[in-house]
């Protein structure tokens, strides 16, 4: 690795976020087709919990037993009743279920990063939820915020799930405020229009951040003696 002559591989790193029902899924999807790789943080999350040793043990030793179905898979359904809601307890158990996930996640995200820079990808996306209420933002060279109004959030969630308006906004309530998240973000995309629009949007964004260079190179470049 200390070869000079060796070619080092370099990739952009992009976050995707926003709250839900934002359109982070919907984004992510138009950026796949254009050609990009776009890595998931949930689907990261979701595998680890089933097949990670010591993320299980973990769970079990705060959560206890109920936390798994009797067929060993994770017991989505409690884990939801314990970490969503009004009470402290449950802002508690939210905070140490991300507290115990997304270290590994963040860890096996960059792994495969890295594996995907070796292999020639130069811009490599990543979407996580929570990127700035876990503190995720300095692993990136950039951020992408999908932005709409509560109302249309709550719309869209309704129609593709079964949760209630108030578990949803107890949801929201978890994540850190839009206008917090605009002020530090790169990039701001408003998706409370057309599906046209958005797509607009993230064709003007895939036309420019490619060319961007990685964070590090500006910080680099301008130490430099003159």
């Amino acid at each position: 690795m200390e070869n000079p002559t060796e070619e080092e591989h370099i990739a952009i790193l992009v976050g995707i976020t926003g709250g839900i029902g934002s359109g982070k899924s919907t984004v992510s999807d138009m950026i796949e087709k254009q050609g990009f790789t776009v890595l998931n943080a949930d689907v990261f999350a979701a595998v680890l919990m089933e097949t990670k040793a010591e993320i299980r043990s973990k769970l079990f030793e705060y959560f206890g037993g109920k936390i798994f179905r009797d067929d060993g898979l994770i017991n989505r359904e409690y884990l939801a009743s314990r970490v969503f809601g009004e009470e402290n307890s449950h802002k508690e158990a939210l905070k140490k279920l991300n507290k115990i996930v997304h270290p590994y996640v963040l860890d096996e995200l960059l792994d495969r990063a890295e594996v995907l820079a070796s292999e020639g990808e130069t811009c490599i996306f990543i979407e996580v939820p929570l990127l700035y209420e876990i503190g995720l933002e300095d692993a990136f060279d950039y951020v992408i915020l999908i932005t709409a109004p509560d109302g249309i959030r709550i719309k869209r969630v309704m129609e593709r799930s079964e949760l209630t308006e108030q578990q949803i906004r107890v949801r929201m309530a978890e994540q850190a405020p839009p206008e917090h998240m605009k002020a530090i973000a790169d990039f701001v995309v408003d998706n409370s229009g057309t599906i046209a629009k958005l797509q607009q949007s993230i064709d003007f964004l895939l036309s420019v951040i490619p060319l961007l260079p990685p964070k590090e190179a500006d910080g680099d470049e301008s130490e430099e003696p003159t």
